[in-house]
């Protein structure tokens, strides 16, 4: 297995670290004190890493769901789009849209 480094530093690292840093700013704009970087700023550096892996892994599932769905009868594709018009609905009665 070939890891593609470009692709594992602009998906993932970048998104990471500029949430980390986006979150410095926010911290020193609130409170105008400049926290140094701490062990705790480096777990949560990880944990938005974590956030990202699962994230992209989440959204390049429901891709290959989508596609084989649509890949399938005219009955499921028909079926799915009633799904999503209905989960649509649903949020939007609820006051989420």
């Amino acid at each position: 297995m070939k890891i593609d480094l470009k692709k594992l530093l602009i998906k993932y690292l970048v998104p990471s670290f500029l949430l980390i840093s986006l979150l410095k700013v926010h911290t020193y704009i609130t409170t105008g004190i400049l926290v140094p970087v701490q062990t705790s700023t480096i777990g949560l550096f990880f944990v938005a890493l974590l956030f990202m892996f699962v994230f992209w892994a989440l959204l390049e599932h429901f891709q290959n769901v989508t596609g084989m769905l649509m890949k399938e009868s005219w009955v499921s594709r028909i079926i799915f789009i009633l799904i999503a018009l209905v989960l649509f609905y649903i949020y939007k009665i609820n006051g989420r849209i």
